[in-house]
């Protein structure tokens, strides 16, 4: 087997409690990198067609990349590939700290979960032994406890823990790694909990194998020298995603008031100097990264005085913070932590939130079915009673809302799903399109639905002279352009905050293995990963026309601001999609052609 890859598959039958072990496929590898792609081609390859994501059937892969593990910077990074049940389309979502790594010195690529346990358990994985353990009294318990028990029964191993939430199949509960990261968007915890699988943990003893070691370690040292040069990592370090609340607050489009409004006047308040001067205590970081962009906090006065957390980041402070008018860091720092513990993506609970507390206002819910809760903006007390029931799915609105907003407007209707806020399924992130509009061109085309990792293009709205950030014009192929270079970037797997190069990523990636791959060969690996998940969402029921977002980006408008007044041109959207289609090379209802699936090698799976 080549470098950077340990060659196996572990393969976990938890109906059964049985293992298989089988061997990574290096010519998958030369095409699909690892990680994003690698996982993409399994669950495409193996998972039977319209699978419901919450059945027995479903997969529950961590993959790795050919470097996770070694001596590069950010190289701690992993990925949960599944189908999601928040969309019932692919899924992956990543997640930093140390598990990934000790996964890969096991001597594992993967680790494919599938079946359904008779009763609550968690897997121990050590190297090569698998060993299976009842978890009845872990079964209830939040995430930090969970992690805490593990590692007082079995020592310092890596944890992949589900809260309450993820017990209670809520759609968008997340998989908590080592009591502090979070693999959170799109539900991987909720198909963790179909499984009946409280915890995964692993340790592992073995070295990473690389194909050239001395060319590989001498390449890290000066991808090293690049990162500390670079102007950007010090805010980084300093502030963490925090850093941006201001700069998104100042120009209008933060989501205010569940996307109502784009400029919260408290956002000074939540701002990472804020942050610094209240609450954060100390930096942290993932296995081998030197910007250490965690932010170690702890409430200081107040009713939640005491509670510590790793947190607040930028979208927590957005969508819990400003979307539902929370006024001080202490109390999104609050509300981070119940969602933390409780096992939740605070992204898509913001967006759950702020349409709960607008639906209710406008009388689609009534009390009762809040089991007495008064919702309300920026009512603190209130929203976190909320969150615990939705967690529990304790009342009918709740166990509704713990559907997700898409599923939510279309059981309240009277209009409402033009205020949930989605893009096929997953709620949409910090960054309103009104005040940014290629972001709506990326939310609307990313292959997980409302999503702004695969192609976060507000930075450069905003500071490219060339860029008119309220036109689509331009943004079409930078959008694609990104959305590949990411799907290849995320499968080597690395940190998307590292600054690393795209010759330097090939260099990297060559030494492990052995391969020969150019930049060209390698974004190509990234398109190759892109139109396979296309193709994965259309045998899943992808339609035509999925492709949109909100209607209220179209026809409502701020009232202050930078962006007042300004809402998207449905025209110059769908103009712009239909740009986007045929750079990638699919016709006007979204697939990818047969030309185009020819030059990826991907003409197989043409049905």
């Amino acid at each position: 087997m080549s470098g950077g890859y340990t060659g196996k598959i572990l393969e976990i039958d938890v109906t059964t409690q049985k293992t298989f072990v089988s061997d990574t496929d290096l010519d998958f590898c030369k095409q699909f990198i690892g990680a994003k792609g690698l996982g993409a081609k399994i669950l495409f390859d193996t998972l039977p067609k319209n699978t419901d994501p919450l059945s027995p059937e479903n997969l529950l892969l961590f993959t790795t990349g050919p470097l996770t593990g070694t001596k590069i910077q950010t190289s701690g990074r992993g990925t949960v590939v599944t189908k999601s049940p928040s969309t019932g389309l692919y899924l992956d979502s990543h997640f930093g700290g140390i598990f990934a790594s000790d996964m890969k010195k096991a001597g594992w690529d993967v680790i494919n979960i599938k079946g359904k346990s008779e009763k609550p358990i968690y897997i121990e994985i050590k190297d090569d032994l698998v060993t299976f353990h009842d978890a009845k009294d872990l079964w209830g318990m939040e995430c930090q406890k969970t992690h805490e028990k593990l590692q007082k029964i079995h020592g310092k191993m890596r944890t992949a823990v589900i809260g309450p939430a993820g017990e209670n199949l809520v759609k968008f509960s997340s998989i908590t790694i080592e009591g502090h990261r979070h693999a959170g968007r799109g539900g991987p915890g909720a198909v963790m909990g179909s499984k009946n699988v409280k915890a995964i943990i692993v340790s592992g003893s073995k070295k990473v194998p690389l194909h050239d070691e001395d060319a590989y370690n001498a390449q890290a040292k000066e991808i090293l020298k690049k990162i500390k040069e670079n102007d950007f990592v010090p805010l980084r370090k300093q502030f963490g995603t925090p850093y941006w609340v201001k700069p998104v607050n100042d120009e209008g489009f933060i989501p205010t008031r569940n996307f109502q409004e784009g400029q919260f006047e408290h956002g000074d308040d939540l701002s990472a100097e804020t942050m610094v001067d209240h609450i954060v205590d100390s930096s942290g970081a993932c296995f081998n990264c030197i910007i250490a962009c965690w932010n170690k906090s702890s409430i200081k006065q107040g009713p939640h005085k005491g509670i510590s957390l790793v947190g607040p980041e930028y979208e927590t402070l957005a969508l819990m913070g400003t979307n539902l008018e929370i006024k001080t860091v202490e109390e999104v720092a609050f509300l981070n932590e119940r969602c933390n513990e409780l096992g939740m993506d605070t992204i898509s609970l913001g967006c759950v939130l702020g349409f709960a507390i607008e639906a209710y206002q406008k009388g689609l819910i009534e009390k009762k079915d809040l089991n007495d809760i008064n919702i309300d903006w920026g009512d603190t007390e209130e929203i976190a009673r909320f969150i615990h029931a939705i967690a529990y799915r304790k009342g009918k609105a709740a166990d509704i809302l713990s559907e997700g907003v898409k599923y939510a407007s279309e059981q309240f209707g009277k209009n409402s799903s033009s205020y949930a806020i989605h893009a096929k399924g997953l709620e949409i992130p910090g960054y309103d399109p009104r005040g940014t509009n290629g972001m709506g061109i990326a939310y609307a085309t990313s292959d997980r639905g409302g999503c702004h990792q695969r192609a976060w293009v507000a930075k450069a709205e905003l500071y490219d002279p060339e860029l008119d950030r309220f036109s689509f014009e331009k943004k079409a192929k930078m959008v694609k352009e990104i959305q590949d270079e990411r799907a290849a970037f995320f499968s080597l797997v690395l940190c998307d905050f590292a600054p690393i190069s795209e010759e330097d990523c090939v260099e990297m990636w060559n030494h492990a293995t052995g391969f020969d791959h150019t930049v060209d060969s390698y974004l190509k690996c990234g398109e190759r990963i892109w139109n396979l998940i296309r193709l994965f969402n259309i045998r899943e029921g992808l339609k035509e026309n999925s492709d949109i977002l909100p209607e209220r980006f179209f026809t409502d408008s701020f009232s202050k601001g930078p962006a007042k007044d300004r809402v998207l041109s449905k025209k110059e959207f769908q103009q712009s999609i239909q740009e986007y289609y045929q750079i990638r090379g699919w016709d006007q209802k979204g697939i990818p052609t047969e030309k185009k699936l020819k030059t990826l090698g991907l003409d197989s799976y043409k049905k």
